[in-house]
């Protein structure tokens, strides 16, 4: 029998989410992290000094030249993807990039292109697409075990005092309530329900001029979803989902899912599992989980680590297999969500 190849694994940048992965990897079957580049050599050798046999570069280039990797994740910020994107694809190096893609539609357009003549993978790192709560629950609704989806609601807020410079606030740096947050449950709401057939929205503008809140309602086939996203409160950061026959829910924050439960009535699962981290509503959810409540179904996915285990077996099988696209999370999904978000974006923001 032959052994599977593993996959070595390039980091450009080290910021927060670079040591996300960093630590994930060592869940991920089948993949090793060798490398680590940033324009400051001192911050990359740091980095690579926490992690055992992994080389500091101070570049793409030349950790793309050293020859000692098989696939970099871009985990810079979104308005630096597009070039080191193309310079992984004109290099023929398989590229996982952080979500979302790019700070444009244009740009991840761009990115496509030069994909579809570069024949390695090229992927956003989507990852909740890729936890086993997600996929199990995909399988579910499909199965049929809500009946018809009719409604899909997510919320997901997060508090940020405003600060100009920081990334969430600045456009300069990719900032926005919806590229960093929104670009979730859009890219969950298609990933269980196909393309929307229109599109609503309106936003908010912080004083810097970029969305600090926004709200989607898209219209499928037979169902809706209703999304909304800000940095000037705390959300439930909770996931609904209602059928004709019951309602799935999936706790906060459903980003990071490690299950589900079904319950048989949307009063029922508002009343066992609500939204949101205060007190109250953690200790009505703990105290309903000891309750046996007929007709709910628990369904557990526990997982050590962050989550980002999942994408990174994902994307190292499908570049042991030679695929350009990830099967289940497609280029086309990536600018379907970007086109999305700038539609909601074209408006003018509402005030008050």
């Amino acid at each position: 029998m032959n052994e599977k190849k593993i996959i070595r694994w390039g980091i450009a940048g080290t910021g927060t989410i670079a040591r996300q992965f960093a630590s994930d990897i060592g869940y991920a079957d089948g993949a090793v992290l060798s490398a680590v580049c940033s324009r400051d050599l001192a911050r990359a050798r740091e980095f690579a000094g926490h992690h055992s046999g992994v080389v500091a570069f101070d570049s793409l280039a030349s950790m793309i030249g050293a020859q000692t990797i098989d696939a970099i994740y871009l985990a810079t910020p979104n308005t630096a993807h597009r070039p080191a994107a193309l310079e992984c694809i004109a290099a023929g190096v398989p590229v996982l990039i952080e979500k979302p893609m790019t700070a444009s539609l244009n740009e991840a357009l761009e990115i496509e292109r030069a994909a579809r003549s570069g024949g390695s993978l090229v992927m956003e790192a989507m990852w909740s697409r890729y936890l086993p709560a997600i996929r199990a629950l995909r399988t579910v609704l499909s199965d049929g075990a809500i009946g018809t989806v009719r409604k899909l609601e997510a919320d997901i807020a997060w508090k940020h005092d405003f600060d100009p410079t920081s990334r969430f606030f600045d456009k300069s740096q990719g900032g926005g309530a919806l590229h960093d947050l929104g670009i979730y449950p859009i890219s969950l709401a298609r990933h269980f329900l196909g393309d929307p057939v229109s599109i609503d929205g309106s936003w908010r503008a912080a004083p810097s001029g970029v969305d600090i809140a926004a709200t989607l309602h898209m219209q499928f086939p037979g169902a809706e979803a209703e999304i909304r996203c800000a940095f000037d409160r705390e959300g439930s950061n909770r996931m609904v989902i209602e059928g004709e026959k019951g309602v799935v829910v999936i706790a906060p924050p459903f980003i990071k899912a490690s299950g589900f439960t079904i319950y048989p009535s949307r009063r029922l699962a508002d009343l066992a599992e609500p939204g949101g981290n205060g007190l109250p509503d953690r200790i009505r959810r703990k105290l309903f989980k000891r309750l046996p409540l007929p007709g709910t179904k628990v369904h557990g996915f526990g997982f050590e680590g962050g989550g980002l285990q999942f994408e990174i077996e994902a994307a190292s099988e499908a570049i042991r297999q030679g695929l350009g696209e990830e099967p289940d999370n497609r280029l086309g999904d990536s600018i379907a969500a970007l086109r999305i978000i700038e539609a909601v974006l074209a408006e003018p923001p509402v005030t008050g």
